[in-house]
């Protein structure tokens, strides 16, 4: 079974299946290994990834002690320790008031490939509102999701983060909402892959990395049919996976030539992404999640990270 774990677990014994960058495949460049020495942890964590993947049936697994499954219970007190009831009652009810809208938009783009740029407008305008005063809530609400409820809840906290993030780094309202409508459509040409592959939590195949390669033109292409969507959502859709260095996809932009604010949806969609938890996983910490995103030369515009960082995390609105 392979298992995708921190560098900083990693154990002499373990055996290493590829090395993950997220997004990126590197199978083909990588040779897997069994670890059989402190040094080769050691290189390992020297270059700096994001993320390993083991494979336990060859070699060690993590050390025992970490949570197999998921406490629901546990999960509520711990949001219970730093958001008010008031506080956590709000979030939800807004995770159930766009429930139907962000369900319709990704419906329609599964079934009929069209967007439903009404219903999307329309959660956008109900996340703005909760996350004017109550963002940190609402994003930890939604870090814990279901099988069925993954695309949508992600779709969700990446449109908060970039609605909170962009009024942190002193956006005007119009611009937010955009920021906002870009981050719930940005994995929109999700929709045309299969939920085997959607859904799969081991690593995906070198085929199967490819048809999820395709993802952020699928989007760019349904969203753009729709009148008057403006071109900073497009970019977002197009571009969320463009890496600095110039080593990320579709187009290869590097440094400034990546949208700005396509700089600010890869941010807010990794860090959403590190952090989410699954039934059958924990999730990185945020602290585990800033490491690693702090550490991968490249990948992120170093400003806007650091930005990030001061006005979401330093400042309290995450936690």
């Amino acid at each position: 079974m392979r298992k995708r774990i921190h560098v900083s677990q990693l154990r002499v014994g373990m055996y290493v299946e590829d090395v993950e960058i997220h997004g990126e495949d590197t199978t083909r460049r990588f040779k897997p290994f069994l670890i059989s020495s402190a040094g080769q942890v050691e290189s390992l964590m020297a270059r700096r990834l994001m993320t390993v993947v083991i494979d336990v049936r060859k070699g060690s697994d993590v050390e025992p002690g970490g949570p197999q499954e998921i406490d629901r219970v546990a999960f509520d007190a711990q949001l219970r320790a730093v958001f008010s009831a008031r506080e956590i009652e709000q979030a939800r009810q807004c995770v159930e008031d766009t429930r139907p809208q962000i369900r319709h938009m990704l419906a329609d783009a599964r079934i009929k490939a069209t967007f439903a740029s009404d219903a999307a407008s329309s959660a956008v305008e109900r996340i703005m509102s909760a996350a004017l005063d109550n963002a940190g809530a609402l994003i930890a609400i939604a870090r814990l999701k279901d099988k069925d409820e993954l695309t949508f809840l992600h779709s969700l906290a990446v449109s908060a983060l970039m609605i909170t993030l962009g009024r942190g780094l002193g956006h005007g309202e119009e611009e937010v909402r955009v920021l906002g409508l870009g981050g719930l459509v940005h994995d929109l040409g999700k929709m045309a892959l299969p939920d085997e592959i959607l859904t799969k939590p081991g690593k995906l195949t070198a085929e199967e990395m490819s048809l999820v390669r395709g993802h952020p033109q699928r989007g760019y292409e349904l969203v753009s049919h729709v009148a008057d969507v403006p071109k900073q959502v497009l970019d977002i859709c197009r571009h969320h996976h463009e890496k600095f260095d110039g080593s990320g996809y579709p187009s290869r932009l590097a440094g400034k030539n990546i949208p700005y604010v396509a700089r600010l949806a890869a941010i807010c969609d990794v860090y959403e992404a590190l952090t989410t938890i699954r039934p059958y996983k924990r999730a990185f910490s945020q602290a585990e999640a800033i490491n690693i995103m702090m550490n991968s030369p490249g990948h992120f515009d170093s400003q806007l990270l650091s930005a990030f960082v001061s006005k979401m995390v330093i400042s309290g609105t995450l936690h």
